[in-house]
């Protein structure tokens, strides 16, 4: 009978225990969503902030997709500038605006308009303008990001 009283009693405690457990849990799940729901209301505002407060570094041009807009050739000539520009096609930019391609240096690059930070998915550009002049012709490409 004593044994018996004493594990209802730890049975007791452990299901008291397991209910202030389950309390917890639910604690956390909701502080956890909490923070996501902060921390996604507070995306929007900050990423636009940063936007229009600081200057697009070369390296973030190279996270757009360029299309050529046409090129300035002194001769009669196909333009040589490559049709698109993507993220991932091994290009680097220094911090004086070289561009190099894979390695080998391609030519200076100017950025002339930053792109727009609400592009409008009805339009197919998205407000940007840059030049590379060529180092090896000389030539002068123009792009719009897309």
């Amino acid at each position: 009978m004593f044994i018996n009283d004493k594990l209802s009693f730890i049975e007791n405690k452990l299901l008291i225990n397991m209910d202030k457990w389950t309390l917890n849990i639910h604690k956390l799940i909701e502080r956890l969503f909490f923070l996501f729901l902060i921390g996604l209301i507070l995306y929007w505002p900050i990423k636009f902030a940063k936007y229009h407060l600081f200057d697009l570094s070369y390296q973030e041009v190279l996270e757009f997709s360029w299309r050529t807009d046409g090129c300035q050739l002194s001769y009669p000539e196909v333009c040589p500038c490559p049709s698109f520009i993507e993220p991932d096609d091994h290009f680097t930019i220094t911090d004086d605006g070289d561009l190099y391609f894979e390695n080998k240096l391609y030519g200076k690059l100017i950025l002339k308009d930053k792109p727009s930070f609400f592009h409008d998915p009805s339009e197919i550009l998205s407000g940007g303008f840059m030049e590379i002049i060529r180092s090896d012709s000389g030539v002068i490409c123009y792009y719009d990001s897309i």
